[in-house]
């Protein structure tokens, strides 16, 4: 192993550089595009959280005001306003007035899930080099949890790659990079506060911390008293951080820092909670196929830092960088109360630059011999909990026993075949084997996940199902002047953001307000609630008093993916009696 930490085992040769950097690039960025953009128009809105994101950046380009951030008449002050004006933006440029189109505010979340795969390999080429680099910023395109977050509009894409951006800032002001560098650390960090507050901050003084504490020479240190890349880190933030004070007397700071941020420090939130080592084990998921070298890659690691000890090699000086920017705040994020798994996903970059190490390593010999079978077949079983979901969600929400179920469970099987290939391969130590059967088995598996399967399942879609109901019905939504309508059983965000800014999502509404369903008002309820048919008798009894007839719309099923419940949905309005 000591023989492998010199310079040149994962140094490339000079030679054709800038053609190899730039091969690499338009690889990564091809790779990236094939599994960002599938479904990016198709795929329904499909969390909670994107849906408020959405909602919210869509009042404000309705009402221009930039500071303000709403969810209908309630205030959202949960994180800064970086994401809402990325996502306002893209609103301005692509949807005209009235239009809801979720993929234009989703490009946000595209942009930083390349920017997290370009600056990686920036990154890695400086510690293991081109070869090496390419294979983690690969791994990190394709990994599960990335591709998820591209695909939804929310902060955490653009988080990650604004925080590789840091990361890849400290490896190159380690490894010989000049004031550049902190240029680009600087303006990284100020953005990433404007994105979601002081997450990237946090991670990069504990790594910080951490090398100034293992190293004992930091004079690489040094680059970071930049004064005027930290006069304009603060001019990023501070000016709207004094408006966004002024104008809400500081309820802005005590919701998002107190309430939001601070509580899920000190107890479990929104009905997230989760033991220490909750990420020991989610991370198999969120980060597959590239826990293909999960145990190998801290294997490395641990044994570069140890037998280069005091060393300078590119190799362990990255290695250093890389534990000190997971270990401290994998360690926080478990010891936190409330966890989701994209908690974790600023760690990917440096996990992929370990693996991506690790991948050279057994390209070159045969190591790792006891965690490598470990890992081969803990990759497996992942593997096949991971296909299998996939699987189950096209047999509980889709149309079973039709074609395109037939072809879901085709898809499954040929990248259970793929993982099946990758896990034996590593067994026996054919790395390139493994990762090319792990690459495609990630392709076959997310590219069809995202532009056929998780499209095509009703069930989840149903915000839209009730969209095109009301258009069948010749009833205009909220959003293009239609009536008012009120839901108070179903109140998931997505009714929100397909209908209009202007629904009724609370149980305040008064239903037997006659006056207002001579109006047009539109009426959902969920006939699985016990109490529907009672309520459903005293509207239509309420309105033969008032001499109103009344028309409802034929019941259909759906999931509030929200709370997890199955819901069946009908629409009450008053209608023409018949004569």
């Amino acid at each position: 192993m000591t023989r492998l930490l010199g310079y040149g085992v994962f140094m490339s040769s000079p030679a054709g550089i800038k053609a190899q950097r730039l091969k690499h690039i338009i690889a990564l960025l091809l790779l990236s595009l094939l599994v960002f953009l599938p479904g990016l128009s198709s795929l329904p809105v499909i969390d909670r959280d994107e849906a408020r994101f959405a909602q919210a950046s869509v009042q404000m380009a309705e009402s221009g005001d930039l500071m303000d951030i709403r969810f209908q008449d309630q205030t959202r002050y949960k994180k800064p306003a970086g994401i809402y004006w990325l996502q306002t933006a893209a609103i301005k440029v692509f949807a005209k007035d009235g239009e809801r189109k979720i993929w234009a505010q989703r490009l946000p979340s595209v942009l930083g899930a390349l920017l997290a795969v370009l600056a990686t390999y920036w990154a890695a080429a400086r510690m293991i080099g081109r070869r090496g680099a390419f294979i983690a910023a690969a791994m990190l395109a394709v990994s599960a949890l990335v591709i998820f977050e591209a695909h939804i509009a929310k902060t955490d894409a653009m988080l990650a790659g604004l925080g590789a951006c840091c990361f890849g800032a400290l490896a190159h002001m380690r490894h010989g990079g000049g004031r550049k560098s902190s240029w680009v650390f600087w303006i990284a960090l100020g953005l990433s506060i404007m994105i979601k507050g002081p997450v990237v901050p946090i991670l990069c003084s504990l790594t910080l911390i951490t090398l100034a504490l293992w190293e004992r020479r930091n004079g690489w240190m040094k680059l970071l008293l930049n004064l005027p890349a930290i006069l304009v880190f603060i001019l990023i933030w501070v000016p709207w951080t004094i408006a966004i004070w002024l104008m809400t007397d500081g309820a802005f700071f005590v919701e998002s820092l107190g309430k939001d941020f601070g509580g899920k420090l000190i107890s479990a939130q929104e009905r997230h909670p989760g033991p220490p080592g909750y990420y020991l084990g989610t991370i198999w998921l969120t980060l597959w196929p590239g826990c293909l070298l999960l145990l190998p890659a801290f294997d490395f690691a641990i044994r570069a830092v140890r037998n280069g000890k005091g060393s300078d090699a590119p190799v362990v000086k990255g290695m250093r960088l890389c534990l000190s920017w997971v270990v401290p705040y994998w360690i926080l994020i478990e010891l936190m109360p409330t966890k989701l798994p994209h908690y974790a996903l600023p760690l990917f970059p440096a996990l992929c630059v370990m693996a991506g190490v690790a991948a050279v390593t057994l390209l070159a010999v045969r190591e790792f011999s006891v965690l490598r079978r470990i890992n081969a077949a803990l990759f497996l079983i992942i593997s096949a909990v991971l296909i299998a979901a996939v699987m189950a969600g096209q047999a509980l929400y889709g149309q079973d026993g039709t074609s395109n179920s037939y072809l879901v469970y085709g898809i499954g099987s040929i990248a259970g075949l793929c993982a099946i290939i990758a896990s034996f391969a590593l067994w026996q130590s054919k790395m390139k084997l493994g990762l090319i059967s792990a690459f495609l088995a990630a392709l076959v598996i997310s590219v069809p996940t995202y532009s056929y399967i998780l499209p095509g399942l009703t069930q989840l879609r149903t915000a839209d199902k009730m969209a095109d109901i009301l258009r069948a019905e010749g009833i205009k939504l909220p959003r293009h002047g239609g009536p008012a309508i009120v839901s108070p059983h179903f109140t998931e965000p997505s009714l929100v953001y397909r209908l209009g800014t202007s629904i009724d999502v609370t149980d305040k509404a008064d239903l037997f307000d006659m006056a207002t369903l001579e109006q047009g008002r539109v009426i959902i309820l969920d006939q699985k609630r016990d109490m529907t048919p009672d309520i459903m008798a005293n509207i239509l009894n309420t309105a033969e008093l008032a001499g109103l007839c009344l028309k409802t719309t034929q019941a259909f099923k759906g999931f509030n993916y929200s709370k997890g419940d199955p819901v069946e949905l009908i629409t009450l309005r008053a209608s023409a009696c018949p004569k």
